[in-house]
């Protein structure tokens, strides 16, 4: 089966969120895809091909991955992102106190900080996050 990427219906509802979001993490977002371009080269490389033979080459905020999801204040069961293709990056925001994530089959589990960040292939990783 074949699928593009598209934005949610949440793009569209809560379109000044998300406006406000990209220009509140531009530097980040540009400086996580330096520093994924040097340390995950294959990866990196992989990803930007997809979006070339995409039709439409779609524009992301968090070039090459062609998606932002931002998940707030939540806990979620051990999954694998079957659409995902090569990487997937989390970058934690925020003071917390837990929301560690587990990567199930690697078995270590990240205690992330404020502007830590993590690219892993979540398309074949069992993964979850702890309670926060």
């Amino acid at each position: 089966t074949q699928s593009l990427p598209y934005p949610d219906q949440d793009v569209f509802t809560y379109e000044q969120l998300y406006l406000n979001i990209q220009l509140s993490f531009k530097q980040e977002f540009e400086w996580i895809e330096e520093v994924v371009s040097l340390s995950c080269l294959v990866g990196f490389r992989l990803l930007v091909e997809l979006v070339e033979i995409l039709p439409g080459k779609p524009d992301s905020p968090v070039s090459p991955f062609l998606s932002l999801v931002l998940n707030a204040n939540v806990s979620t069961l051990a999954h694998l992102d079957g659409k995902d293709f090569v990487l997937c990056l989390v970058l934690a925001i925020g003071k917390f106190l837990g929301g560690r994530l587990v990567l199930g089959k690697q078995g270590p589990v990240v205690e992330a900080r404020n502007g830590d960040f993590l690219a892993f292939c979540s398309e074949s990783t069992t993964h979850f996050n702890l309670k926060y």
